[in-house]
């Protein structure tokens, strides 16, 4: 006889996740300052280097997270909500009832993406321009106590600020690839300016040709390295959403009964992918599995570890 999953709570799994974050944050910037200063040594100025690096950083997070709303609805195709439509009033109701109830200041845009795969995501960087994206099948498959559980989830999302981790890390990793792609380039071509003396002495020869392998090396692995523990984390994220979620709705079985539901279709052909707005969404959405996708590289944690956790909370 199998013993029950204890009960996991919101509060724990943030606070992991937090810190998971923070050594993520911390890596990225760690290589960021190294290629800056590469950059620098090449350049035989430092500061030439970090400033390079801090003007890129500077201009790609600003630009990725103001087109971030943009880009997600355009590739997923989400339409605002047509409040001559019952059920989609009754959706703008149930997300109203839960901001209140989480203390959020303002109502999350709420917005349909016209697919028949049951599923939801959340997105923003903070609450206020936070959004909630359901699809056309979630609306038609599950009952108001089974979206108020989904919604419950998605809400958690914008509360923890998890979309804003996700955006932080793809542009961390963006800044990293052009910071390599330059390093390389002057390290490769000679494009620094370096005085013939030091260019034919054996030493600085030795640590050029390390700094354009470590270069080279970095533009594969940057995404990679990124994505494995951007991943990692959003795993535990999902955990931690769906216990807020609980304890957001006051009961688990909606929760439960939905992700039951949601679990059921799946894994996704290329086609329901598409109807989502493509795998580069996946990690935003309520769950997406995906055929012979290796459990390194999930976007989620079994769907049936979540349901076998939610209805043992309480």
């Amino acid at each position: 006889m199998n013993t029950p999953s204890k009960p996991y709570f919101s509060v724990e799994e943030v606070r992991k996740n937090k810190i998971k974050t923070g050594i993520l944050i911390l890596i990225m910037a760690l290589i960021i300052l190294i290629l800056s200063i590469g950059i620098g040594y090449m350049a035989e100025d430092v500061y030439y280097g970090l400033t390079i690096g801090v003007i890129i950083t500077v201009i790609v997070i600003p630009i990725q997270m103001l087109t971030a709303k943009s880009a997600i609805l355009s590739m997923s195709r989400g339409k605002k909500l047509d409040m001559a439509n019952d059920r989609h009033r009754k959706l703008q109701s149930i997300v109203e009832g839960l901001a209140v109830s989480a203390g959020m200041r303002r109502t999350p845009d709420i917005y349909i993406v016209p697919s028949n795969v049951p599923n939801a995501f959340a997105s923003g960087m903070s609450e206020k321009d936070a959004f909630v994206c359901v699809t056309q099948g979630l609306m038609d498959m599950l009952d108001d106590t089974e979206i108020t559980g989904v919604i419950g989830h998605e809400i958690s999302h914008i509360i923890h600020r998890d979309i804003m981790v996700s955006q932080l890390a793809v542009s961390l990793v963006s800044i990293i690839i052009m910071l390599s792609s330059v390093l390389y380039r002057m390290a490769f071509w000679g494009r620094g300016n370096r005085n013939s003396d030091r260019d034919n002495n054996s030493n600085a020869g030795a640590i050029i040709a390390i700094i354009a392998i470590a270069a080279v090396l970095l533009q594969p692995f940057a995404r990679i390295i990124g994505s494995l523990i951007e991943l990692s984390i959003s795993r535990k994220r999902e955990y931690a959403a769906d216990a807020y979620a609980v304890r957001l709705c006051g009961y688990n079985e909606g929760l439960a009964s939905a992700l039951e539901k949601i679990g059921g279709v799946g894994p996704y052909s290329k086609e329901q992918v598409e109807s989502l707005g493509g795998s580069q969404l996946k990690c935003m959405y309520i769950n997406f599995p995906i055929k012979n996708a290796a459990s390194l590289f999930s976007t989620h944690p079994p769907i049936e570890e979540r349901i076998n956790r939610i209805r043992n909370m309480y």
